[in-house]
């Protein structure tokens, strides 16, 4: 890793607590249509809704900027040059799988003390009838668009390893949805990708980073989908890498292991944002990530010989 790269990283965690940290939220429910669930939301943060099509709304000018609502699936959303059949075929399936698909409510990049406003939104869409992984069918999640201004490879590599280091606890702790977990959305990264990167030689370059993820996670189905952050680095690289353009390109890391327990009284989506905030306190921490690292290597890993040694201790000294 090159020293200037170090550097920054170090300068990246030095500002994490900065006042305006923001954070993109989306969660899963079912029980209401967007139409409903979309008054709702109008009547705690106010705004103009505006109806996109029957499974779709957007509201404007909100307390948390704008926010949407729509069933979640592609199919059933119109496209500007559909015909007036084919907007009816969506809206159509959309009814139908309205009982089987989960409505998402998404937002704009917020600020993190927003996060209560969001906690209000979820009590008042569950007193409104919303319903999230009680019913273990819908198989609702919320996902969290972490904004990430850096682009130091160096730090998002740091952050990776501990999520890596971490993501056991965080599994035992939140309990995933049984219906998740057997469903590809949050799967977990492949056994030989994690060795790679939990490996303290393991010091890519920009390109060798996005390609190496790429090779090894092709699809946002991950547990954290880092393609809509890389493919804000380098999006050409990306999509060389996958053979496709990336679906998503914004400069956050996509969180994606919470469940949403809509009518569970005492989940909060702030709750959730305090377990990832521990993942970037890891990182945070150089010493205490590279012991963590040496520490899962014995308990997972052949011993590396003379060389391997070397180059452990090499990198203990340049985190010091």
């Amino acid at each position: 890793m090159q020293n200037q790269d170090v550097h920054d990283a170090r300068a990246v965690f030095s500002e994490l607590n900065a006042s305006d940290r923001r954070v993109g939220v989306e969660i899963e429910f079912g029980g209401l249509s967007a139409s409903k669930a979309a008054s709702v939301v109008h009547e705690i943060v106010g705004g103009e809704t505006k109806e996109v099509d029957a499974h779709r709304y957007k509201i404007h000018g909100t307390s948390l900027g704008s926010v949407t609502i729509e069933l979640d699936s592609k199919y059933v959303h119109t496209d500007n040059d559909d015909t007036d059949v084919q907007k009816k075929a969506r809206q159509i399936a959309g009814d139908l799988g309205a009982s089987i698909v989960p409505t998402e409510l998404i937002t704009a990049p917020i600020f993190l003390s927003d996060l209560g406003t969001v906690d209000t939104l979820v009590r008042a869409l569950a007193d409104a009838g919303a319903i999230g992984n009680e019913q273990p069918h819908l198989a609702c999640g919320l996902h969290l668009n972490i904004e990430w201004k850096s682009k130091s490879i160096d730090a998002i590599l740091r952050v990776l390893q501990a999520y890596l280091l971490m993501a056991p606890k965080l599994r035992d702790e939140i309990e995933p949805d049984p219906t998740r977990k057997l469903l590809p959305f949050i799967a977990r990264f492949p056994s030989d990708y994690e060795r790679t990167v939990l490996d303290p030689a393991y010091e890519p370059d920009s390109k060798t980073f996005i390609r190496d993820y790429c090779s090894a996670n092709p699809n946002k189905n991950r547990e954290l989908d880092l393609l809509p952050l890389l493919a804000s680095l380098d999006s050409d690289c990306v999509e060389e890498a996958l053979g496709k353009h990336p679906g998503a390109v914004r400069p956050a890391f996509h969180y994606r292991l919470p469940d949403a327990r809509i009518e569970d009284a005492s989940w909060s989506v702030a709750e959730e944002w305090k377990r990832w905030e521990r993942v970037e306190d890891l990182a945070a921490n150089p010493k205490e990530l590279l012991d963590q690292i040496e520490n899962w290597r014995a308990n997972n890993e052949r011993p590396e010989g003379l060389l391997g040694a070397a180059k452990r201790l090499i990198n203990r000294v340049k985190s010091s």
